[in-house]
């Protein structure tokens, strides 16, 4: 008994020797039923970059908050240190520039613990893949309805990044989508399957990262 699960084929190889031991006639019949080929058609290159906008924009929230964490734990870290090191030094006076110089010191080493700097600068790619996105949107051409409400997710997306989205243009580009959205809802079953919920509008991430200068 401990070779039965050798003689157990897996599911990819049965389907595949049931596949090629198919006989398919000329007209795309297979024994005595008609099975139409419907190939899938490709994703429009605009819903394909809204896909990877959305990863690089969840990438950098959640980097944002990491390292923002990483930062308040240094400088709690270092207060208390510097605490303890202020109360030793009124009785042996210290020159100020000494002080700022093991300032420094002890947050570089608290830095190389916890990878506050790490988290900064995986959060600054992943902000930079957000800004390529946005520009290959600006020379993306849209093929199909799908692909002008992927572009504009994006677009408004990467607005809501920047600060206020309340004044022009934000709250008529948003009309506009809703629009989209709401015309292609009936006629576009194939593409929208690959339009994903924004991950700015999730329940797992709800604010956005601030943009960086």
């Amino acid at each position: 008994m401990a070779d039965s699960d050798n003689t157990t084929a897996l599911p990819f190889v049965t389907q595949g020797g049931r596949r090629k031991s198919c006989a398919v006639d000329d007209d795309g019949a297979v024994g005595d039923s008609v099975h139409p080929v419907r190939l899938r058609a490709p994703l429009d290159p605009c819903v394909v970059l809204l896909q990877e906008w959305e990863q690089a924009h969840h990438m950098a929230v959640v980097l944002c908050r990491l390292q923002q964490r990483l930062e308040i734990r240094i400088r709690n870290a270092l207060a208390s240190s510097l605490a303890r090191g202020e109360s030793e030094n009124d009785q042996h006076s210290t020159p100020q520039a000494s002080v700022l110089i093991d300032r420094q010191a002890r947050w570089d080493e608290l830095d190389r613990e916890v990878g506050y700097s790490r988290a900064r600068a995986a959060e600054a790619q992943a902000v930079e893949a957000e800004d390529d996105i946005l520009d290959a949107v600006a020379t993306t051409p849209a093929q199909s309805l799908a692909g002008v409400i992927a572009k504009l997710k994006i677009i408004v997306g990467g607005g809501e990044n920047m600060g206020d989205t309340s004044a022009f243009p934000w709250p008529q580009i948003q009309s506009v989508l809703a629009d989209l959205k709401a015309l292609g809802e009936g006629g576009l079953d194939l593409e929208t399957n690959g339009l994903r919920p924004s991950v700015s509008n999730s329940t797992t991430v709800t604010k956005s990262h601030p943009r960086r200068s």
